[in-house]
């Protein structure tokens, strides 16, 4: 923890800012925060409950020089951030860490209670004297992770390279289950989880890629893509475009799943989407701040007329 304090530290001696997570007395896990000075800086903590992609407030900070602390699957969202011109590099300044695995905090609430300091002891999770396995609460985004090491770094806290988080095999069940289903049993499926959905935007506050918020179309009037009902058809709809319009952008920090009130399963579609993307077109978002977006390419002087990609 020192030495992620001397850093913290460190950066702030030529940024705004920098966000990374303090302690919570009330909830007993990590929580965002803001450090401006150094005093403020002696509170950083980092460990298996720092769960929150903090790239999310990149876009409304774009004006400031700011310092972040990052785990390698949050780097990747910094990078697709990057490569969409919607933050500029020379104005972020990026700590790296070495993740343990992140755990399900709500999961390990279930077990033990809220407010309880998770106390993460190698290979099992204590709390108040009870014990878990690990594996039994880690987050799904950290079982097989392939984005343990940053891709872009200004600084390293932990020994960043090469680390192995979980067994593989989560996300592969996950896709051979719906490689089994047929597309009628696939839509009766979404219909169902989508018609779960009441419209407060939790999944789309959540993501750092969905920094269009004001001109959203899941609420614009112009186009009126949907109304502002909660009823199953017009939820459909808004997760549908929201959805369509990660196609090639979304990183996998799987926060919109995180912050769902309904539990809806959204990961499920985004990853095969990403798995689509992946092999139409080779391209992994988050992993090259130079590459343009596969769907991001469009000429309106040569498309328009239907030439295509």
């Amino acid at each position: 923890m020192d030495d992620l304090i001397a850093t913290i530290k460190q950066v702030l001696a030529e940024t705004d800012m920098v966000l990374g997570w303090t302690r919570s007395a009330a909830a007993g896990v990590a929580v965002p925060a803001r450090f401006h000075t150094p005093r403020e800086a002696e509170a950083a903590v980092f460990d298996s409950t720092c769960v929150h992609n903090l790239a999310v407030h990149l876009p409304r900070l774009k004006d400031r020089r700011v310092g972040i602390v990052a785990k390698g699957c949050d780097v990747k969202s910094i990078v697709q951030l990057i490569a969409e011109r919607e933050i500029e590099r020379d104005r972020v300044r990026v700590i790296g860490v070495r993740c343990p695995g992140m755990v399900d905090v709500k999961k390990a609430w279930r077990c033990f209670g809220f407010g309880k300091k998770v106390e993460d002891a190698g290979g099992q999770v204590a709390m108040e004297g009870k014990t878990v396995a690990r594996e039994e609460i880690l987050l799904a985004k950290c079982r097989g992770c392939r984005d343990a090491v940053p891709v872009i770094r200004d600084a390293a806290v932990g020994g960043v390279q090469g680390q192995s988080v979980a067994a593989a095999g989560e996300l592969a069940g996950i896709r051979k289950r719906f490689a089994s289903m047929s597309v009628d049993e696939r839509r009766r499926f979404w219909r169902d989880q989508f018609s779960r959905c009441i419209r407060c935007y939790a999944c789309r506050e959540a993501c750092p890629l969905c920094f269009c918020r004001d001109v959203c179309a899941m609420q614009t009037r112009e186009p009126h893509w949907t109304g502002g009902g909660v009823d199953a058809r017009q939820s459909e709809m808004a997760q549908l475009i929201r959805i369509s319009h990660m196609a090639g952008r979304c990183t996998g920090c799987e926060e919109c799943e995180r912050a769902c009130p309904v539990g809806i399963p959204l990961m499920l579609l985004l990853e095969e989407q990403n798995a689509l993307i992946e092999e139409l077109f080779g391209y992994r978002a988050g992993t090259d701040p130079e590459a343009t977006p596969p769907l991001l390419t469009f000429d309106a002087g040569k498309d328009a007329g239907g030439g295509g990609l």
